[in-house]
């Protein structure tokens, strides 16, 4: 095979993990982008954002809307008006969705949008919802499906279970000169 062309497996074998990581903006970005390339394949995607809220309206809700994409905001969004009781509920809500998601065959591509904000240290816990170890384990016994993971702070463990790794490290933010966050462009 010359170095140009590119292996092209007619039989679909075990999904492969995507970790995209890092301080960078562009994670959840890079997963769109892997949803649009499968959907335009014709292959079946769902989208979990495990802490994006169903009220906030974002460029890729429509998208997904208009393209047939399946797409679930079950968080409650990064706010501190809610409690942490709140932030459980709405998570472990999420996860039993995850866990259906990760082992219906049907699915060619399951995103887990912000996981990684789960295991992140704060004065409270999801550990009893949903732990590295848990994650792992029902990543295992998926068969077929690929999977995304995106969030901070990908764990060393994360990182060698993962079968591609992706860190986004922000170089420069129009942020830092005081842009917000624009329609289109963050969300």
């Amino acid at each position: 095979m010359a170095k140009s062309e590119v292996l092209v497996l007619e039989e679909k074998e075990k999904g492969i993990v995507i970790l995209y990581t890092g301080q960078g903006r562009g994670k959840t970005t890079a997963a769109l982008g892997l949803c649009m390339r499968a959907t335009g394949w014709g292959k079946k995607v769902c989208i979990i954002q495990f802490f994006k809220s169903e009220d906030f309206i974002c460029g890729e809700k429509i998208f997904c809307r208009e393209k047939g994409i399946e797409l679930h905001s079950m968080g409650i969004g990064y706010t501190w008006k809610k409690t942490p009781q709140e932030q459980k509920d709405s998570l472990q809500t999420a996860w039993k969705l995850a866990e259906e998601k990760l082992q219906d065959e049907s699915y060619d591509l399951v995103v887990l949008d912000e996981v990684l904000h789960v295991f992140q240290k704060r004065e409270y816990s999801f550990e009893d919802i949903l732990s590295e170890e848990k994650l792992i384990q029902a990543l295992q016994n998926r068969l077929v499906t690929d999977v995304v993971l995106t969030g901070r702070g990908a764990s060393e463990r994360l990182i060698t279970f993962s079968d591609m790794v992706t860190e986004m490290v922000c170089i420069k933010h129009p942020w830092q000169k005081g842009i917000a966050a624009r329609k289109g462009m963050e969300y």
